[in-house]
């Protein structure tokens, strides 16, 4: 066995044990995790081609497959095994995306040592290990990105045949039916391969799968689902679309390149940006005009998504562009004085080391909700005249476990309307005197003002004689007078 195959699988062995690590760990799940949990568990196979509820929109053939592995597994009625089993085609496509990676860098890089050096980046991501054991589709987004980027890259009308066109159209037909994000390489990569005049016909073949998959796509799930949140979605994604006037692209880009690298300590994101203008350069200059055809159109489409409000332009919506940036990255390894591309390299490969290596000392993994411990506590100890109190942010994950604790107690919900100047507060007030549970697990205000005003209130007016808190998440037992 070859050197740099050793050191492949020693890299993809330590990306598949971080996510493991956290898989393992299987933490409570955070408010979207319980939106999206509560629709896969509670809704038909054909309800999940329509609109979610909690505002959620995800791609239908992610919720069809987690909803038959939670079938598979016996998972209805066990919170912990339920839980991971929902993490685990995340965590498949996290490990799978490293051997995709590889494949593509082959195609890109004159190094096997670029290659490898961008597996490592991909590997030890926090952003990415992070979503590699969470239950949202964005993990799934980067893998089939990548499945779309490796076909697009592989396609040679010269030596293609029609059987082969109509398996890739094929696959390519069936990916945004498992990931939004991909569509947009699979746009920018038929518009890059429609310069390519050898055969027209086996182009045609290659386009077909994926017009009529489209047209499918577009009556049975789009129309139903993602149409009747449009205004819901537009609300909350608000400050993350590109203005008409691309004012705040600027602004957008460096919030998601904060974000992509996130948690890596001593990481330079200066020299992260002159490596990506450096990869860029080299690239032309190395004739790979596909692959950056393909990232500039990609970036383009997703901007023009972006300015027509059909798609957020912020971080984990475009995770998928992670591995774009990482080939840019790498590829000053190609470069023929390499010494100095391996001097650079070392400074960003080296910060990600020192993550992983916290990541593994880390004993209590959470996504900073406690949803699922919160409900075990109050599910031994509620009595039936008690009632539970949930706050505006935490219903989710209420109902979303509560699909397994089946508590049947009274609930009021707090949920001011701030047109007419109501207040946690205020609400809190009007509540009877009597027994209560205050069940606030997720806060939608980032400084957790809304769980804090209404603590401050419990506090100050009723006798608690329970309570326990862990990040923003907070439970108490409350008597009110």
């Amino acid at each position: 066995m070859k050197k740099e195959h050793i050191i492949l699988i020693l890299i993809i062995l330590i990306g598949f044990i971080l996510r493991l690590k956290g898989l393992i760990a299987n933490p409570p799940f955070w408010h979207d995790e319980a939106a999206l949990g509560w629709n896969v568990l509670n809704k038909n196979y054909s309800d999940l081609f329509e609109k979610l509820r909690f505002l959620q929109i995800a791609p239908p053939l992610f919720l069809i497959c987690t909803k038959f592995l939670v079938f598979i597994t016996d998972s209805y009625n066990h919170v912990f095994r339920c839980d991971m089993v929902l993490r685990f085609i995340p965590f498949i496509c996290g490990n799978l995306s490293l051997i995709m990676f590889y494949f593509i860098g082959n195609k890109i890089f004159n190094s096997k040592w670029a290659s490898l050096a961008g597996t490592a980046l991909l590997a030890l991501n926090p952003v990415l290990i992070n979503y590699s054991y969470e239950f949202k589709p964005y993990s799934v987004d980067v893998f089939c990105s990548l499945i779309a980027l490796y076909i697009m890259l592989n396609i040679n009308f010269k030596n293609a045949n029609t059987k082969l066109m109509l398996i890739y159209g094929t696959i390519l037909a069936i990916l945004p039916w498992f990931s939004f994000g991909c569509s947009f390489i699979i746009i920018a990569g038929f518009m890059t391969l429609s310069f390519k005049r050898d055969n027209p016909n086996l182009f045609t073949t290659l386009l077909m799968p994926v017009v009529v998959s489209a047209f499918i796509y577009l009556k049975c799930f789009v129309i139903n689902s993602y149409l009747s949140n449009a205004s819901g979605m537009l609300s909350f994604w608000q400050t993350e679309f590109v203005s008409k006037d691309l004012s705040n692209l600027a602004q957008l880009n460096t919030q998601n390149l904060q974000y992509f690298f996130s948690n890596i300590p001593h990481l330079s994101l200066l020299l992260v940006v002159l490596c990506l203008i450096t990869g860029f350069i080299l690239t032309i200059k190395d004739s790979k005009l596909s692959f950056a055809l393909i990232s500039i159109l990609t970036f383009s489409t997703l901007t023009v998504a972006s300015m027509m409000k059909l798609y957020p332009y912020s971080r984990r919506m475009i995770l998928f562009l992670i591995p774009f940036l990482i080939i840019y990255i790498v590829k000053i390894l190609d470069i023929k004085k390499w010494i100095i591309g391996c001097v650079v390299i070392s400074f960003i490969l080296i910060p990600h080391v020192l993550f992983a290596y916290n990541f593994i000392k880390i004993k209590n993994i959470n996504k900073g909700d406690y949803s699922r411990t919160m409900m075990q506590i109050m599910d031994k100890n509620i009595t039936p005249k008690e009632t539970i109190v949930i706050n505006e942010g935490s219903n989710a994950d209420f109902f979303y476990y509560n699909t397994f604790y089946k508590i049947q107690n009274k609930i009021e919900y707090i949920k001011p309307n701030y047109t007419n100047n109501e207040t946690n507060s205020n609400l809190m007030k009007r509540l009877p005197a009597g027994n209560y549970w205050l069940f606030m697990s997720y806060d939608y205000n980032t400084e957790f003002k809304n769980i804090q005003e209404i603590t401050n209130w419990a506090e100050k007016n009723g006798k608690i004689i329970f309570k326990t808190q862990a990040t923003q998440s907070i439970l108490i037992r409350l008597i009110l007078d």
